[in-house]
């Protein structure tokens, strides 16, 4: 979409955290300052954890319900109000895939005079349908997928515009453009971090990565970055081939790729698993990124939002039951997939 780098969420009327606001919701429709949703492969069912809670519980409505978290979250973008507008980007659209060009990145912005919802996550096609009973695809009920959501005051919403640019993410549904602005005319240097804040005031922290022309793990992996700015080895999974072939460990830090894991009753491995995460090993810092492990991957644009809890940390690092440090390194040519 040509004008996409003329888009940029707008100031608008700054104010503060009030309930006719947007925001990210529950299942029983309620605000919440954010969350983080994983579905588990097979199915619609998911685990799932929020500003009100410490702990992963499992889901009472399906994921795809028209009532239910994500539904509700989406409300403004099936409802279309003259007051909101909203854009969803996805590399892998209802109808087709982006150029490589473009980040391999995925999620919804909406706004409004007081908020902007930030919903970040890994579910090609999605949101497939413009109503609460078609907006999740089909195709994502095969494997896990994961959400996080995040609702900010309307002054953090020039970052997201510049995050959105920097990634170069596919902008494919929009809804009242003209409540959006341009505010910055160029692309940052990556890479590089920067911090933010929700509307609640949980610290969060996103992340761009550097392109490598050549497929260098070193340069274009978006965890290698993420590791060396949290000082951190961590425990990460993304889609690909085999976790060994990605078993690179940095410089400076540990990076262990996820064999297995194991949350709300279930247990499932990486071939069944496209969503795209890691946490901190010691840490309270966990991250949902849009980039695989891939070498496709290392040259394309990408990046990552962290939040810093340790409640959240605590989470993942309980629900990862296996994972590459339990084998001898392997250092193997990196092989290319898509997911």
């Amino acid at each position: 979409m040509d004008a996409l780098w003329m888009i940029v969420l707008t100031v608008g009327l700054l104010g503060s955290h009030c309930e006719g606001a947007i925001s990210c919701k529950n299942e029983n429709g309620v605000p919440v300052d954010w969350f983080i949703l994983y579905k588990k492969p097979a199915g619609f069912d998911y685990v799932y954890i929020d500003s009100t809670n410490n702990e992963l519980q499992k889901n009472n409505k399906p994921v795809n319900h028209q009532a239910g978290v994500l539904a509700h979250t989406l409300n403004p973008c099936f409802e279309k109000s003259p007051d909101s507008g909203f854009i969803a980007y996805n590399d892998q659209t209802p109808s087709c895939n982006a150029l490589q060009e473009y980040g391999h990145s995925k999620g919804v912005v909406m706004m409004d005079k007081e908020n902007v919802v930030w919903l970040l996550h890994s579910t090609p096609k999605f949101p497939n349908g413009d109503e609460s009973n078609n907006f999740f695809p089909e195709s994502g009920e095969t494997k896990a997928q994961i959400f996080m959501c995040v609702t900010l005051k309307s002054t953090e919403s020039a970052q997201i515009a510049q995050h959105l640019k920097d990634i170069n993410a596919h902008i494919f549904k929009e809804h009242n453009p003209e409540k959006l602005k341009d505010s910055s005319k160029e692309q940052r240097k990556r890479p590089y971090h920067k911090d933010l804040s929700s509307a609640g005031g949980q610290k969060f922290t996103r992340f761009v990565k550097q392109i490598s022309e050549n497929g260098d793990c070193e340069e274009g992996d978006l965890y290698f970055y993420i590791a060396d700015t949290l000082e951190s080895n961590l425990y990460i999974q993304t889609w690909r081939s085999n976790p060994e072939d990605t078993d690179i460990t940095d410089e400076n830090q540990n990076l262990y790729n996820i064999v297995e894991v194991k949350a709300g009753g279930s247990k499932w491995e990486y071939r069944s698993d496209h969503s795209k995460w890691c946490v901190s090993d010691s840490k309270a810092w966990m991250c949902i990124g849009d980039s695989n492990r891939e070498p496709s991957q290392f040259e394309r644009p990408g990046g990552a939002l962290c939040i810093n809890s340790k409640h959240v940390a605590n989470a993942f690092r309980t629900i990862k039951t296996e994972d590459s440090s339990m084998e001898p390194p392997l250092k193997k040519t990196l092989k290319r997939s898509s997911g």
